[in-house]
This record gives structure tokens, C-alpha cells and sequence, in this order.
């Protein structure tokens, strides 16, 4: 895309409700949030201008991404598993779009918010991404690692299952939502880095309604991004999908790990998180006192 292009793409977004989700125009919508996204991470790896981010800033679409992105997730979570027989048999590929259109917005918000401008831009919508960063933390801390048998027998009747209409469909959104996760746990990351200039109610629900910090160790112990089988191979959760960790990659810290770090970081070692963190604690003890 060029700016011209990203520019005519934001201007047209507009939000969906749950009866039109699926439709001609939400397609249409879908695959402009895909070429923008790619657009974006294109211009963040290349150092290019970010010119995808300045029309998101300059049409206030940020909000809209961020009610899409809950709306979708609603949308997962009460409709999908109503119509997800029916859609594995009659319509797959409109199936894997509805689930991987969550994977999109929040890979989006993901480039978008590593700069301080698009938080900003994102008005106190930025409140309901705190709350959905933490569903998706917790998800990832309590998601079960991936399950590869032993035996080869045992093996190729999982694989059989899962290339299942069925089996397929589930493994498409485990994968969509596992990557959903990772992305949730990058913009947490991004939070913390900009949460001094972000209003209140942000740093109260990281801080005090949640305590992100009590949520951060144990995925760093758990490490749910790494599964490792009975005969010591490990694997990882690499482009949306568990690969094989080569011995030279054992060593390397996987993306999600160095995110959790840096998040740790900013919300223990920075003084103003460190002041505002212990006299928030403090006011809890208190309260406990008095009771």
C-alpha cells in the first residue's frame, strides 16, 4: 500500500454489528485491516514512515479497532459455537475469516500501539484493551501445552482427528487464539512503557484492579509458549503455529519471554510505577486494618 491508498482504507472503517458480521462489506473491511496490517509491520521492520499509524491518528479510527476487537471476541465467544457445525460443513473458509479476524485487529493494534501517539489516539476505549489484554493473559496462563503422542499409532489418529472438518475448525482457533494471546501480551508490554502518560483508569486496573505484575511471573515460570515432550524435544509457538526447536535455538529467549521482561521492568524498576504500585498496596493494607 501506499499513503494514499492506507489513508482511503481507514477513512472507509466503520463498526459491524453481530448480525452483519460475515457479510459482503465486513469481507471487504476484513481484507482492508489485513492489507493495512501487513502494511504496517512492513513499515516497522523496514523503518519506513509509519504513514499507516498517522491515518489511523488522523481519522480517530483507533477507538473503532479497539471496539471491533471486543465485539469480535464477543462475537466468538456467544455466536460461534452456535453456528460451528454448520460452518465446518457448509463454509470453512468463512469460518477460519470470523475466527482470524480477531487475529488481525489485535496483531494491528499491536504494531499501532508501540508508539505513544496511537495510545493517545485511542481515547478511554484504551480501558476495555486493558481488559482484554488481561482475559487473553489469563487464558494464556491456563491454556494447556500441546499434546503430541508417543506412539506413532497414537499420533496418526490425532492427526486423522484433527484434519476432521470438526478437528480442523478446533485447531484453527486454539491457533488463532493462542497467537491472539501473544499479541495481548506485546501490548501490555507497550502499556507499561507509556503508562505514566496514559490516563488513570489505565494504570488502576493494571495496577490495583488486576496487578498485571501477579499475572506476568507466572507466565514467565509456566512459559506456555514452550512445550517440551517426554523425550526432551522442544517446540514453540512460532508464526501461529508449535515447531521444532532446533539445538542452536535452544538458547535463544523467545519473543514473548522478552516482552514479559520488559513489562516486569517497567512496572517494578521504574520509580513512578514503583511509587504508585506500593501506595496502592498500602491503601489495600489499610482498608484491611480497618475492617
Amino acid at each position: 500500500l501506499n499513503a494514499l491508498e492506507a489513508d482511503r482504507y481507514c477513512e472507509e472503517l466503520r463498526p459491524f454489528a453481530f448480525v452483519d458480521m460475515g457479510d459482503a462489506r465486513w469481507v471487504q473491511q476484513h481484507e482492508f485491516l489485513t492489507q493495512l496490517n501487513l502494511q504496517a509491520h512492513v513499515n516497522a521492520s523496514q523503518q519506513r514512515d509509519e504513514f499507516v499509524l498517522e491515518a489511523f491518528v488522523l481519522h480517530e479510527k483507533l477507538p473503532l479497532l479497539i471496539r471491533e476487537l471486543v465485539a469480535c471476541e464477543l462475537w466468538k465467544q456467544n455466536a460461534y459455537p452456535l453456528l460451528k457445525g454448520w460452518l465446518a460443513e457448509n463454509n470453512s473458509i468463512k469460518s477460519y475469516l470470523l475466527l482470524y479476524h480477531e487475529g488481525v485487529l489485535v496483531n494491528l493494534l499491536e504494531a499501532l500501539l508501540y508508539h505513544k501517539q496511537a495510545c493517545d489516539a485511542s481515547g478511554d476505549l484504551i480501558v476495555e484493551l486493558v481488559d482484554y489484554c488481561h482475559r487473553k493473559l489469563m487464558w494464556l496462563l491456563n491454556a494447556p501445552p500441546p499434546k503430541r503422542p508417543a506412539s506413532a499409532a497414537e499420533l496418526k489418529e490425532q492427526i486423522l482427528k484433527e484434519g476432521s472438518d470438526e478437528g480442523h475448525s478446533d485447531e484453527q482457533e486454539y491457533c488463532i487464539t493462542m497467537s491472539a494471546a501473544l499479541c495481548a501480551l506485546s501490548i501490555t508490554r507497550f502499556l507499561s512503557d507509556h503508562l505514566a502518560a496514559l490516563p488513570l483508569a489505565v494504570t488502576a486496573r493494571i495496577l490495583d484492579t488486576y496487578d498485571i505484575l501477579m499475572v506476568l511471573c507466572p507466565l514467565l515460570e509456566n512459559k506456555p509458549w514452550l512445550s517440551e515432550n517426554e523425550e526432551g524435544e522442544q517446540r514453540r509457538f512460532l508464526q501461529s503455529q508449535w515447531s521444532r526447536v532446533g539445538e542452536a535455538e535452544k538458547r535463544k529467549m523467545h519473543k514473548a519471554e522478552a516482552q514479559c521482561w520488559l513489562a516486569v521492568y517497567n512496572l517494578v524498576l521504574d520509580p513512578e510505577m514503583r511509587r504508585r504500585y506500593v501506595s496502592s498496596s498500602r491503601f489495600t493494607y489499610d482498608l484491611g486494618e480497618v475492617d
